[in-house]
């Protein structure tokens, strides 16, 4: 028994709208959780994170379930014109030097990382305690398509920062820009 055309139809477009071509996007940025079409970035929301757009510097907040205030759990994404920055390199390098300045700024790490679409970043995680009390934080910095991004990871404290790490790293690792 042969299916019938409608079937066919049917059957390809819900394949285009799986692969993302009724979107305009690549397939790899359609399937994410959250397209930025002008500012060209994408990611993934972990489960029950609400997510919130903004206009200007700060584009998105992501918030942890239960989070009222900025004390909780949260992901901030930052997109400017990238101005004389042209690698992710001088983008930390800068961003460091603004850390630098924050009540108890420790540095933990910081290392190179490749973007999920292949565009190179750095990720700096630091603690620090500029509202008083201490404060862990994971920047991912990339600079593409003309733009600087900044991904701010932030818990109240390194022993929460350490039991939402999955969820952040959902975001980092999902992250894509310019394309």
């Amino acid at each position: 028994m042969r299916p019938s055309r409608f079937v066919l139809i049917a059957g390809l477009l819900a394949l285009a709208a799986v692969e993302g071509c009724d979107t305009g996007l690549p397939p790899e940025v359609a399937r994410l959780g959250f397209v930025e079409r002008e500012l060209k970035f994408a990611l993934d929301v972990p489960a029950g994170w609400t997510c919130r757009e903004s206009r200007g510097t700060v584009a998105v907040v992501l918030t942890a379930p239960g989070a009222e205030d900025a004390a909780h759990p949260n992901v901030v994404v930052m997109a400017t014109p990238a101005g004389g920055l042209l690698t992710a390199d001088d983008l930390a390098a800068s961003g460091r030097e603004d850390l630098k300045a924050l009540k108890g700024f420790r540095e933990i790490a910081e290392e190179p990382r490749e973007l999920a679409d292949g565009h190179a970043a750095r990720v700096l995680t630091f603690d620090h305690a500029a509202l008083g009390s201490p404060v862990r934080q994971r920047q991912l910095y990339a600079v593409a398509g003309g733009r600087a991004y900044t991904v701010t990871a932030t818990a109240p404290s390194p022993e929460a920062f350490e039991a939402h790490q999955a969820d952040f790293e959902t975001v980092l690792g999902s992250f894509r820009v310019a394309w």
